[in-house]
């Protein structure tokens, strides 16, 4: 069953739960047929009960379709004000139609729960309560049965109390419903976009490294006199294209790697071709599968970095693996003063990655113009 055939499941049950509570509210009135003397007094309860559940009906079914919003004060005091008078109209025909009145305006009072805090809608049944203890003592005073009112009035207080609480716990737990729905929606939302962002960030290692390349090369081969060098580097050109198309399509279908040892054979290529004198002493080996993936995103987003960024001569990488952490750093020169928003998306994206892994990843110019990038990952 999916997660909305579900939702709609409890709706449907929740729905006959209540829409049961209110038939339930019918039932009291037929304590009033006992007393055949009073079939005007019996009509008029019955018609106005009546009319009371069909409102409520309709309000229930209007929440549970769309916004659970809380009703206005002046609708709920209104419905048990309606209550009050039935119950009172009630209660003057006899002590034995005191659990119809408790029961109607316990029902109408249990809409102060729906979108309300709990302590709020206590605060607001106690008022209710103390509404029905005014007006149940007064109507027994004024029918001469004021050595009902003790226990009468424990009875429908509790009577009352308990329909408020039953029914609003069943609003209540409708309403969680609706919060798990709205959590498990942020959540597909929250996972989405960040899809997205892997894959924005994953295009632009990809696309930004293959096309500073390819300018480098491309730029390589016009200034090359050599018409056999020129067409070395081409053929070098259209092979990087071909291999970033690759990764491009790779990262389509999910299963792109990234390997530290391949990209760091990709670095020292790519700085002898340009001229640039390289140092590594980084030796993958001793690296862990997820480790050799985020040193390679690094590797390659500083190597773009240097070339597009700065006009290195000197580029060292260096590898400190021990046991409880591995140590990437890469410094290059030729670098300007850093301005700011100057970092750009990749950097970004790399601080990410390497945090949420539960590292540190710091990216900064250092003297003499050089640019230093270190990412440590705990082991």
């Amino acid at each position: 069953m999916s997660e909305t055939a579900a939702i709609e499941t409890i709706r449907r049950t929740t729905r006959f739960m209540l829409l049961f509570t209110e038939t339930v509210t019918l039932m009291p009135i037929f304590f009033l047929l006992q007393d055949r003397r009073h079939w005007a007094v019996f009509a008029t309860i019955a018609v106005a009960t009546v009319a009371l559940i069909a409102v409520r009906v309709h309000g229930t079914l209007g929440r549970l379709r769309g916004d659970w919003v809380p009703y206005p004060n002046i609708r709920v005091f209104g419905l048990v004000g309606a209550a009050l008078a039935i119950a009172a109209l009630a209660c003057a025909t006899g002590p034995e139609s005191s659990g119809f009145c408790a029961i109607l305006v316990g029902t109408t009072a249990a809409e102060f729960f729906v979108a309300r805090p709990l302590g709020v809608a206590t605060r607001y049944v106690a008022v209710v309560v103390v509404m029905q203890t005014a007006v149940y003592g007064g109507v027994l005073l004024l029918v001469g049965r004021g050595d009902l009112i003790g226990p009468f009035l424990i009875g429908a207080t509790l009577m009352a109390v308990a329909l408020a609480y039953s029914i609003g716990l069943t609003y209540r737990w409708w309403e969680g419903v609706l919060k798990l729905e709205e959590a498990r929606r942020d959540a597909a939302e929250l996972a989405a976009t960040r899809e997205r962002l892997r894959l924005a960030e994953d295009l632009h290692d990809i696309l930004g490294h293959a096309l500073e390349v390819v300018s480098l090369k491309s730029e390589l081969a016009v200034r090359l006199t050599d018409p056999e060098k020129s067409k070395a580097e081409m053929i070098e050109v259209q092979r990087l294209a071909r291999s970033a198309l690759r990764d491009v399509r790779a990262l389509a279908h999910g299963n792109r790697p990234t390997d530290f040892a391949i990209e760091l054979t990709g670095a020292r290529n790519l700085l002898d071709s340009a001229g640039i004198s390289c140092d590594f002493d980084a030796d993958p080996a001793g690296l862990s599968t997820g480790e050799r993936d985020l040193f390679g995103r690094v590797l390659r987003e500083a190597m773009t970095n240097a070339l597009r960024h700065s006009d290195p001569r000197t580029c060292t990488v260096s590898l400190v693996v021990k046991p409880d952490q591995a140590v990437l750093r890469i410094v290059n020169d030729g670098v300007a003063p850093l301005r700011q928003g100057d970092e750009g998306s990749g950097l970004a994206g790399l601080t990410r990655r390497v945090e949420a892994s539960g590292g540190s990843f710091t990216a900064r110019n250092v003297d003499p113009a050089s640019f230093e990038v270190i990412a440590s990952l705990p082991r």
